[in-house]
Protein backbone atom coordinates (compact mmCIF):
# COMPACT_ATOMS: atom_id res chain seq x y z
CA UNK A 1 0.00 0.00 0.00
CA UNK A 2 1.56 3.45 -0.96
CA UNK A 3 0.75 6.48 1.14
CA UNK A 4 1.86 9.71 1.15
CA UNK A 5 4.13 11.41 3.96
CA UNK A 6 4.84 15.27 4.81
CA UNK A 7 8.59 16.06 5.78
CA UNK A 8 8.52 19.45 7.64
CA UNK A 9 11.93 21.20 7.59
CA UNK A 10 13.66 22.43 10.00
CA UNK A 11 15.28 25.20 8.12
CA UNK A 12 14.05 28.61 8.21
CA UNK A 13 14.33 32.07 6.08
CA UNK A 14 14.11 35.55 6.55
CA UNK A 15 11.50 37.85 5.45
CA UNK A 16 12.78 41.39 4.60
CA UNK A 17 9.97 42.66 2.47
CA UNK A 18 6.78 42.85 0.27
CA UNK A 19 7.20 40.80 -3.48
CA UNK A 20 4.06 40.22 -5.61
CA UNK A 21 5.73 37.50 -7.78
CA UNK A 22 2.31 37.91 -9.79
CA UNK A 23 0.22 40.40 -11.61
CA UNK A 24 -3.09 40.65 -12.24
CA UNK A 25 -2.54 41.67 -15.99
CA UNK A 26 -0.21 42.78 -19.30
CA UNK A 27 0.58 41.93 -22.26
CA UNK A 28 2.64 38.60 -23.34
CA UNK A 29 3.85 40.38 -26.24
CA UNK A 30 7.12 42.68 -26.20
CA UNK A 31 10.70 42.02 -24.61
CA UNK A 32 12.30 38.53 -24.99
CA UNK A 33 11.75 36.35 -21.77
CA UNK A 34 14.13 35.25 -19.38
CA UNK A 35 15.99 31.68 -19.94
CA UNK A 36 17.06 29.45 -17.61
CA UNK A 37 19.12 26.32 -18.26
CA UNK A 38 17.45 26.14 -21.94
CA UNK A 39 13.97 26.90 -21.33
CA UNK A 40 12.31 30.27 -20.98
CA UNK A 41 8.53 31.12 -21.10
CA UNK A 42 6.74 31.18 -24.86
CA UNK A 43 9.21 28.35 -26.01
CA UNK A 44 7.17 25.54 -28.09
CA UNK A 45 6.78 22.32 -26.84
CA UNK A 46 9.19 20.48 -28.24
CA UNK A 47 12.11 22.67 -27.38
CA UNK A 48 10.91 22.55 -23.51
CA UNK A 49 10.96 18.91 -24.40
CA UNK A 50 14.32 18.73 -25.47
CA UNK A 51 15.84 20.92 -22.53
CA UNK A 52 14.18 18.27 -20.58
CA UNK A 53 16.16 15.48 -22.20
CA UNK A 54 19.16 17.52 -22.24
CA UNK A 55 19.47 17.77 -18.66
CA UNK A 56 18.60 14.13 -18.15
CA UNK A 57 15.02 13.40 -17.66
CA UNK A 58 11.46 13.32 -19.65
CA UNK A 59 8.78 15.45 -19.05
CA UNK A 60 4.93 13.89 -18.25
CA UNK A 61 2.20 15.21 -18.96
CA UNK A 62 -1.21 15.12 -18.13
CA UNK A 63 -4.67 16.94 -19.51
CA UNK A 64 -5.38 20.78 -18.31
CA UNK A 65 -8.70 22.13 -18.91
CA UNK A 66 -8.96 25.34 -21.69
CA UNK A 67 -11.47 26.87 -20.69
CA UNK A 68 -9.54 28.49 -18.20
CA UNK A 69 -6.83 29.33 -20.03
CA UNK A 70 -4.90 28.88 -23.41
CA UNK A 71 -3.11 25.59 -22.57
CA UNK A 72 -4.27 22.07 -22.56
CA UNK A 73 -1.36 19.85 -20.55
CA UNK A 74 0.64 20.76 -17.57
CA UNK A 75 3.99 18.46 -17.77
CA UNK A 76 6.53 17.72 -15.11
CA UNK A 77 9.90 16.22 -14.82
CA UNK A 78 10.09 13.52 -11.89
CA UNK A 79 12.18 12.99 -9.59
CA UNK A 80 15.63 11.46 -11.15
CA UNK A 81 19.00 9.71 -9.91
CA UNK A 82 20.79 11.05 -12.80
CA UNK A 83 19.48 15.08 -12.91
CA UNK A 84 20.19 18.02 -10.47
CA UNK A 85 17.45 20.05 -12.18
CA UNK A 86 13.42 19.92 -12.74
CA UNK A 87 11.10 21.36 -14.51
CA UNK A 88 7.29 21.71 -14.75
CA UNK A 89 5.33 24.06 -17.33
CA UNK A 90 1.95 24.58 -18.55
CA UNK A 91 1.99 23.65 -22.35
CA UNK A 92 -0.01 24.34 -25.00
CA UNK A 93 0.27 21.68 -27.80
CA UNK A 94 -2.15 23.23 -30.21
CA UNK A 95 -0.14 26.89 -30.13
CA UNK A 96 2.99 26.34 -29.68
CA UNK A 97 3.66 27.58 -26.69
CA UNK A 98 5.08 27.17 -23.40
CA UNK A 99 4.04 30.30 -21.30
CA UNK A 100 4.53 29.42 -17.59
CA UNK A 101 8.03 27.22 -16.35
CA UNK A 102 8.88 26.38 -13.35
CA UNK A 103 12.91 24.97 -12.85
CA UNK A 104 14.30 23.74 -9.47
CA UNK A 105 17.62 22.61 -9.01
CA UNK A 106 19.47 21.78 -5.93
CA UNK A 107 21.85 24.95 -4.82
CA UNK A 108 25.53 23.83 -5.38
CA UNK A 109 26.89 27.73 -4.66
CA UNK A 110 26.27 30.68 -2.34
CA UNK A 111 26.39 32.59 -5.93
CA UNK A 112 22.94 31.02 -6.80
CA UNK A 113 21.38 34.12 -6.65
CA UNK A 114 24.19 36.16 -7.98
CA UNK A 115 24.44 34.31 -11.62
CA UNK A 116 20.80 35.44 -12.41
CA UNK A 117 22.23 38.61 -11.94
CA UNK A 118 24.93 38.48 -14.10
CA UNK A 119 22.24 37.52 -15.91
CA UNK A 120 19.59 39.47 -16.06
CA UNK A 121 21.18 42.33 -14.26
CA UNK A 122 20.16 44.09 -10.77
CA UNK A 123 16.42 42.86 -9.98
CA UNK A 124 13.20 44.72 -9.88
CA UNK A 125 12.37 43.63 -6.15
CA UNK A 126 14.49 41.73 -3.63
CA UNK A 127 13.75 39.77 -0.29
CA UNK A 128 16.17 37.31 1.83
CA UNK A 129 16.28 34.58 -0.17
CA UNK A 130 14.19 36.17 -3.17
CA UNK A 131 14.37 38.34 -6.07
CA UNK A 132 11.87 39.21 -9.47
CA UNK A 133 13.04 40.62 -12.40
CA UNK A 134 10.68 42.24 -14.95
CA UNK A 135 10.90 43.09 -18.39
CA UNK A 136 7.65 44.24 -20.47
CA UNK A 137 5.21 41.64 -20.03
CA UNK A 138 7.96 38.85 -18.67
CA UNK A 139 8.55 37.97 -15.26
CA UNK A 140 10.87 35.48 -13.73
CA UNK A 141 10.90 35.03 -9.78
CA UNK A 142 13.72 33.23 -7.92
CA UNK A 143 14.60 31.93 -4.12
CA UNK A 144 16.55 29.40 -2.77
CA UNK A 145 14.21 28.27 -0.05
CA UNK A 146 16.06 24.98 1.46
CA UNK A 147 18.68 24.82 -0.65
CA UNK A 148 16.74 24.41 -3.38
CA UNK A 149 17.02 27.19 -6.17
CA UNK A 150 13.46 27.61 -7.81
CA UNK A 151 12.64 29.68 -10.76
CA UNK A 152 9.61 31.12 -12.58
CA UNK A 153 9.69 31.88 -15.54
CA UNK A 154 6.11 33.81 -16.90
CA UNK A 155 4.02 36.50 -18.56
CA UNK A 156 1.45 38.34 -16.24
CA UNK A 157 -1.37 37.67 -18.63
CA UNK A 158 -0.62 33.71 -17.93
CA UNK A 159 0.09 33.95 -14.82
CA UNK A 160 -3.43 35.21 -13.75
CA UNK A 161 -4.48 32.61 -15.68
CA UNK A 162 -3.18 29.81 -13.43
CA UNK A 163 -4.72 31.62 -10.92
CA UNK A 164 -7.99 31.18 -12.33
CA UNK A 165 -7.31 27.77 -13.15
CA UNK A 166 -6.27 26.60 -9.94
CA UNK A 167 -9.71 28.16 -8.44
CA UNK A 168 -11.34 25.97 -10.78
CA UNK A 169 -9.46 22.75 -10.02
CA UNK A 170 -10.16 23.77 -6.35
CA UNK A 171 -14.27 23.41 -6.86
CA UNK A 172 -13.43 19.81 -8.78
CA UNK A 173 -12.01 18.84 -5.46
CA UNK A 174 -8.66 18.23 -7.64
CA UNK A 175 -6.19 20.78 -6.30
CA UNK A 176 -3.01 19.92 -8.70
CA UNK A 177 -2.15 22.86 -9.80
CA UNK A 178 0.24 25.47 -8.03
CA UNK A 179 -1.03 28.00 -5.75
CA UNK A 180 0.65 31.86 -5.38
CA UNK A 181 -0.13 34.55 -2.82
CA UNK A 182 1.45 37.89 -2.77
CA UNK A 183 4.60 38.28 -0.32
CA UNK A 184 3.60 41.28 0.24
CA UNK A 185 -0.11 40.81 1.23
CA UNK A 186 0.90 37.89 3.86
CA UNK A 187 3.70 39.53 5.27
CA UNK A 188 1.19 42.69 6.28
CA UNK A 189 -1.19 40.18 7.53
CA UNK A 190 1.20 39.11 10.07
CA UNK A 191 2.32 42.46 10.96
CA UNK A 192 -0.97 43.61 12.22
CA UNK A 193 -1.69 44.88 15.00
CA UNK A 194 -3.11 42.20 17.68
CA UNK A 195 -4.55 43.67 21.09
CA UNK A 196 -2.41 42.11 24.29
CA UNK A 197 0.60 41.43 21.64
CA UNK A 198 3.37 43.07 20.92
CA UNK A 199 4.76 43.55 17.25
CA UNK A 200 6.56 40.96 16.10
CA UNK A 201 10.07 41.53 14.58
CA UNK A 202 11.75 39.46 11.58
CA UNK A 203 14.16 37.08 12.23
CA UNK A 204 17.23 38.43 10.59
CA UNK A 205 16.57 41.21 12.94
CA UNK A 206 16.93 39.20 16.51
CA UNK A 207 20.04 38.43 18.10
CA UNK A 208 19.09 34.33 18.25
CA UNK A 209 16.67 33.17 15.68
CA UNK A 210 14.20 30.86 16.66
CA UNK A 211 14.99 27.15 16.13
CA UNK A 212 12.61 24.13 15.14
CA UNK A 213 12.10 21.47 18.45
CA UNK A 214 9.39 19.82 16.99
CA UNK A 215 6.33 19.51 14.53
CA UNK A 216 3.86 16.95 13.93
CA UNK A 217 3.28 14.91 10.75
CA UNK A 218 0.58 15.52 8.73
CA UNK A 219 -0.70 13.39 5.73
CA UNK A 220 -1.81 14.85 2.43
CA UNK A 221 -5.00 14.29 0.82
CA UNK A 222 -5.23 10.60 -0.46
CA UNK A 223 -5.45 12.05 -4.34
CA UNK A 224 -2.25 13.92 -3.71
CA UNK A 225 -0.32 11.35 -1.83
CA UNK A 226 1.65 9.86 -4.87
CA UNK A 227 3.02 13.44 -5.87
CA UNK A 228 6.24 15.14 -4.78
CA UNK A 229 5.69 18.47 -3.43
CA UNK A 230 5.80 21.65 -1.25
CA UNK A 231 4.23 24.33 0.78
CA UNK A 232 6.38 27.45 1.69
CA UNK A 233 4.44 28.96 4.90
CA UNK A 234 5.18 32.27 6.64
CA UNK A 235 3.89 32.12 10.43
CA UNK A 236 4.72 33.87 13.55
CA UNK A 237 5.98 32.06 16.78
CA UNK A 238 5.60 33.70 20.71
CA UNK A 239 8.20 34.18 22.79
CA UNK A 240 7.33 30.90 24.88
CA UNK A 241 7.96 29.27 20.89
CA UNK A 242 4.11 28.18 19.88
CA UNK A 243 2.99 29.01 16.63
CA UNK A 244 0.01 31.55 16.75
CA UNK A 245 -2.45 29.84 14.75
CA UNK A 246 -4.56 32.56 13.52
CA UNK A 247 -0.41 33.86 11.87
CA UNK A 248 0.05 31.03 9.47
CA UNK A 249 0.51 32.30 5.77
CA UNK A 250 0.63 29.91 3.10
CA UNK A 251 2.79 32.09 0.45
CA UNK A 252 3.56 29.13 -2.62
CA UNK A 253 2.24 25.60 -3.16
CA UNK A 254 3.30 23.22 -6.04
CA UNK A 255 -0.28 21.56 -5.46
CA UNK A 256 -2.65 23.59 -3.64
CA UNK A 257 -3.93 20.69 -1.74
CA UNK A 258 -1.44 20.13 0.04
CA UNK A 259 -1.90 23.77 1.81
CA UNK A 260 -3.91 22.50 4.59
CA UNK A 261 -1.84 19.63 5.35
CA UNK A 262 1.18 22.07 5.58
CA UNK A 263 -0.39 24.34 7.79
CA UNK A 264 -1.53 21.58 10.28
CA UNK A 265 2.05 20.81 10.68
CA UNK A 266 3.37 24.02 11.55
CA UNK A 267 0.87 24.86 13.79
CA UNK A 268 1.54 22.40 15.55
CA UNK A 269 5.49 22.45 16.50
CA UNK A 270 7.14 23.65 18.82
CA UNK A 271 10.12 26.20 18.65
CA UNK A 272 12.78 28.00 20.88
CA UNK A 273 11.80 31.24 20.59
CA UNK A 274 13.49 34.16 18.83
CA UNK A 275 15.51 36.42 21.28
CA UNK A 276 16.66 39.94 21.05
CA UNK A 277 19.07 40.41 23.84
CA UNK A 278 18.21 37.97 27.00
CA UNK A 279 14.49 38.65 26.17
CA UNK A 280 12.40 36.47 24.14
CA UNK A 281 10.00 38.22 21.17
CA UNK A 282 7.44 37.26 18.72
CA UNK A 283 9.32 36.62 15.16
CA UNK A 284 7.97 35.96 11.42
CA UNK A 285 9.76 33.42 9.60
CA UNK A 286 9.67 31.51 6.25
CA UNK A 287 9.43 27.55 6.34
CA UNK A 288 8.93 25.13 3.51
CA UNK A 289 6.97 21.70 4.15
CA UNK A 290 8.03 19.07 1.77
CA UNK A 291 5.98 16.14 0.50
CA UNK A 292 7.53 13.12 -0.74
CA UNK A 293 5.60 9.45 -1.52
CA UNK A 294 6.05 6.75 0.97
CA UNK A 295 7.93 3.99 -0.74
CA UNK A 296 5.82 1.20 -1.63
CA UNK A 297 5.32 -2.34 0.36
Amino acid sequence: MRRGSVRLSVSMFVLTGGVALFAACGDAGGDDSYSFHGVSAGMSPEEFRAAATAAGTALECRPLARQVMVADSICATPDSATSMVRFSGVVNNGGGRVPYIVVREGVTSTEALGRLTREWGAPTLTQAGAQRWQRGAWVADADTAEGVLTVLLTDTVTAAQMATAAAAERKRGTDTLPAQADFGAALDELQRDVPGRPKPILAEALDRRPVVIRCDPAQPPPELAHLTGSVTVYYVVDTLGRVERDRVQPVHATHAGLIPAAVASVRSCTLRPGRQGRAAVRTIIQQRVNFRPATTR
